[in-house]
């Protein structure tokens, strides 16, 4: 979402207790459209990070880190020589427009006072951030010329030219005035007239206060102005309660205040705006990297299973025309048993199969004696049948490097950290499928760990997320009358059933089979069937590949994937 001038308001309302006063110690620019500041001041040092992105452009306090590029940007620069050292004396918004000034006092080469202003415009597509002396601009993140807006232009030393808005703030408009708005509205849409006259207002702003109005749904009403006008200041006047919405853990919306018209499964409260604004942008940058890092971990093992694929068919191939070996050695039986009927220069032999009763006609080599021929038919038998030999070994090896990567795919797609992604890359590499390095970097770090769940008979469940987990958790954390569940001749999760000391409930064996088959490459399927064994059946055999397991004494159950029922049991990490 963008930021809107409302949360604006709020952000700088709690800066003005954080930031004034406080002096400019250092300026980053970490991303062309991001600067950071540095504060410093007695106990505490700040970081205010302003970000001219168009989609998503904001200012507020930081406790993130920032990776810095090697070469500061000019604008880094020239704000490095004007901002070091200058302190913050104020801070202010334009009415509820999504525009803040900072007022700062530097000193110049006499050392005398030298006021200057910061102006962040965070307006999505038209943010910019502006440094003015006087009312003259100094220099921007962007230059605005006039071919790139007829509106005004943003160069060096061109005056400073607030952006027009004729719209009313609504923490000081009157309700006379804005009834009288609202008697106005003719045949406009209702929210978006709201957003239209009201500063501060988004969409989903104008939806929440009209949801306030009419839960049920909007519909005009005959006396709408005086009601939605009483609406509308209750709603602006109402505490600050900072709040983060969230489905399936991930963030799509925040506000300063409950917004009852958002459907979320969940929401996450925070102290200060400030915070949550922090938090909610930099959980997106997280889920963003998380999935960037995904997607190319994808690409690395599905091009490496199309490669084993296209190389298993050739094999296949190899393995059919080998299959004929014995009809070479049956030829050349058949050509020692007929030699004295033979004769050098002959083309062809005439004979009955000894172990079909069939007639038979063998071509023969006329260069060759009757006994080279049978020699020629021996060796092309013996070399098929190296070469059987060899391509089933081959073969069987390629079948297992598809099915670890498949099972890697499986993990991929399950993996919420960097770090289990970073795991996974550490399988791939000492496998054999990445560069080494990435092997060198996980062999002294902590695994991560596995999923939690407690089914509904209270007892615990738990399910690898990847490979290098998988055999952590069967091989050196199951106890060996724990219960191993995975889905039958399909790639998927290991999971056991834990801490066992009654006969497992049927309620608890069907869930922990759901789980495995929703943390499975049938995720998508409908009856899944899931093996379970005691842990003490499963074994792994030498130079497996990582997940990679044998088990007997076993039986299957048929489970349906369930990510609802997933989510219920799960356990999250602050309860673990």
């Amino acid at each position: 979402m963008t930021l809107d001038g409302l949360t604006l308001h709020y952000i700088v309302e709690e800066l003005k207790s954080i930031v004034i006063g406080c002096k400019v110690d250092k300026v980053h620019q970490p991303q062309p459209d991001t600067i950071v500041l540095s504060l410093r001041a007695p106990g505490k040092n700040p970081k205010l990070l302003i970000s001219a992105g168009a989609f998503d452009s904001r200012m507020h306090m930081t406790e993130q880190k920032h990776v810095n590029p090697q070469t500061p940007p000019m604008f880094c620069m020239f704000l490095r020589k004007h901002l070091t050292g200058a302190k913050i004396t104020n801070i202010t918004q334009t009415g509820l427009e999504r525009i803040v000034s900072i007022t700062l006092e530097a000193k110049d080469e006499l050392g005398h006072p030298r006021p200057m202003t910061m102006v962040a415009e965070l307006m999505g597509k038209y943010s910019n951030v502006i440094l003015i002396d006087n009312g003259i601009i100094m220099d921007s993140l962007r230059h605005v010329t006039r071919t790139l807006s007829r509106v005004r232009c943003v160069l060096p030393s061109l005056p400073y030219e607030d952006p027009q808005s004729t719209k009313l703030n609504p923490l000081t408009v009157s309700r006379s005035t804005l009834l009288e708005m609202l008697q106005k509205k003719g045949d406009a849409k209702i929210k978006t007239y709201l957003s239209a006259f009201l500063q501060g207002i988004s969409g989903l702003t104008a939806a929440e206060i009209l949801y306030r109005y009419m839960p049920e749904g909007y519909e005009p009403h005959p006396r709408e102005p005086e009601k939605l006008a009483d609406v509308i200041i209750r709603f602006f006047n109402e505490e600050a309660k900072p709040a983060m919405y969230l489905r399936s853990g991930v963030p799509f919306f925040y506000a300063p205040k409950p917004y009852l018209s958002i459907a979320a499964d969940e929401t996450a409260s925070f102290d200060s705006v400030n915070a949550l604004t922090d938090a909610y942008y930099h959980r997106l940058r997280e889920l963003e990297a998380l999935g960037r890092k995904r997607d190319t971990l994808h690409r690395v093992v599905s091009k490496q299973l199309d490669k084993l694929v296209h190389t298993r068919q050739k094999q296949q191939t190899t393995m059919e025309q080998a299959k004929k070996a014995e009809d070479y050695k049956t030829r050349g039986d058949l050509i020692t048993a007929n030699i004295y009927r033979i004769t050098r220069g002959q083309k062809t032999l005439v004979a009955q199969d000894y172990i079909t009763g069939d007639t038979v006609v063998i071509e023969l080599d006329s260069r060759l004696s009757p006994a080279a021929n049978a020699q020629h038919q021996y060796k092309r038998y013996n070399k098929l049948r190296q070469s059987l030999d060899i391509t089933a070994s081959r073969m069987a090896q390629t079948s297992s490097d598809i099915a670890f990567l498949e099972s890697v795919q499986v993990s991929i797609d399950a993996s919420e950290t960097h770090d289990e992604l970073a795991e996974i890359e550490f399988e791939l590499s000492k496998a054999g499928f990445m560069p080494k390095k990435y092997a060198a970097v996980r062999t002294t770090q902590t695994p991560s760990q596995p999923h939690k769940f407690v089914s509904s008979d209270g007892m615990t469940i738990l399910a690898g997320k990847n490979n290098r987990q998988n055999d952590l958790l069967t091989m050196k954390t199951a106890a060996p009358d724990d219960i191993w569940l995975h889905t039958k001749d399909i790639p998927g999760a290991h999971v056991i059933i834990t801490n066992i000391k009654v006969q497992i409930p049927d309620t608890t064996l069907f869930e922990a089979a759901t789980i495995a088959a929703t943390l499975s490459k049938a995720k998508g399927g409908a009856k899944v069937s899931v093996d379970y064994a005691p842990r003490k059946n499963v074994r792994k055999p030498n130079g497996a590949k990582p997940g990679m397991v044998v088990y007997d004494g076993y039986n299957t159950i048929l489970a349906t994937p369930d990510k609802a029922l997933f989510e219920k049991l799960l356990v999250s990490k602050n309860e673990q």
